[in-house]
């Protein structure tokens, strides 16, 4: 009996570990295709093991990664037709899921594309005092380059084309894992990154990325 992985359990289940399905009990169209390809059941299965990955990887972030996995699988996974489809919806998803992978974990044999990556993931501050959940919840997307801004009190900022500043990290918020991993995207200029997260307006009429929202940080291509 051949296993493959079910990623739409392990999900809504939160739990890293990836669940099985028997492929003689798969119910929807794109269950039937993944059981139908080895290929394609291959890949589904080495995904698992990236997802489970990089939630462990991000820590606190791990949170942000379960509506990102629900996400994919609702609008680019599920929405395929065919194999070839699924084969680059995989491949893509794998390629954008690299860089949090472990040298045990990491893909040697196949040739993945060069995406927008995601690189980091800031959870949720938990004290509600310092950092209050938002009323409304509008995206805040930036292009930019990630600097260290500790000495001018602000945290780590991304700052976009225009040299306009937007913190991502408030100084007060930075712990060990999220300063290693920032710190180390300051390193690697001019490398672009894409910030991803919800507005808070302040008073002034700029806006700041919510601490009370999850911020997720790609790496665009070169």
């Amino acid at each position: 009996m051949r296993f493959v992985i079910m990623f739409t359990l392990m999900v809504l289940g939160g739990i890293a570990q990836a669940a099985s399905f028997d492929c003689s009990k798969a119910a929807t169209a794109t269950e039937k295709l993944i059981c139908a390809n080895q290929r394609i059941s291959d890949l589904d299965e080495y995904l698992g093991r990236y997802y489970a990955t990089a939630r462990a990887e991000v820590g606190r972030g791990a949170v942000c990664l379960k509506p990102n996995q629900r996400d994919w699988l609702r609008t680019v996974r599920d929405a395929c037709k065919d194999a070839k489809c699924l084969e680059r919806a995989y491949l893509n998803r794998l390629a954008e899921l690299d860089p949090l992978q472990i040298g045990a974990t990491a893909l040697k044999n196949e040739n993945l594309p060069d995406v927008k990556a995601l690189v980091w993931v800031i959870g949720p501050e938990l004290d509600q005092v310092a950092a209050p959940p938002l009323k409304t919840h509008e995206p805040l997307i930036v292009r930019g380059m990630i600097l260290d801004d500790t000495d001018g009190g602000n945290g780590f900022v991304i700052q976009d084309a225009k040299g306009t500043k937007f913190i991502l990290l408030p100084a007060m918020f930075i712990d060990k894992p999220n300063y290693m991993a920032l710190g180390g995207f300051t390193q690697e200029q001019p490398r672009t990154y894409e910030a991803r997260g919800e507005r808070e307006p302040q008073p002034d009429g700029s806006s700041n990325f919510a601490p009370s929202a999850c911020r997720l940080i790609y790496r665009l291509p070169k």
